[in-house]
């Protein structure tokens, strides 16, 4: 049985609330990243460019403790999907991140399906893995 992602509320570099549970109904994307991790930019890219093509959610949260690095890199990657300030790593901390990029696929019931630590996700990957959960 798949593991329940845990939930949680962060803000947004936009200044909105937003929680993981709004998503439910939608397979969403999870991704922890840092401004410091270049694999992480890299999967960022992706993962922007499987949501635009996708329609599906990415919420992508920065473990650089600040939402003034944190906007700044997701502005210059051009990111259409929110950045979330984890600033204490309180929700890093609930979901035992050691290695990023951590990438995670959740369910439209909330369950962690896959996950990639540590690498960037393959996008034809991600996209064939959405693509089963759609039809579940």
């Amino acid at each position: 049985m798949p593991e329940p992602a845990p939930d949680f509320a962060l803000k947004a570099t936009d200044g909105r609330n937003l929680r993981l549970s709004e998503f439910r109904g939608d397979p969403v994307i999870l991704t922890f990243w840092g401004s410091w991790c270049g694999e992480c930019r890299q999967a960022l890219v992706a993962l922007d460019d499987v949501a635009t093509h996708t329609s599906t959610p990415v919420l992508g949260v920065s473990l650089d403790g600040g939402e003034e690095r944190a906007s700044s890199v997701a502005t210059s990657l051009g990111l259409h999907f929110p950045t979330l300030i984890d600033a204490r790593q309180a929700v890093a901390r609930s979901y035992d991140v050691s290695r990023l990029p951590l990438t995670l696929l959740i369910d439209r019931d909330g369950a962690v399906r896959a996950a990639w630590d540590g690498v960037p996700v393959p996008a034809d990957e991600l996209t064939r893995r959405l693509d089963l959960l759609r039809q579940e």
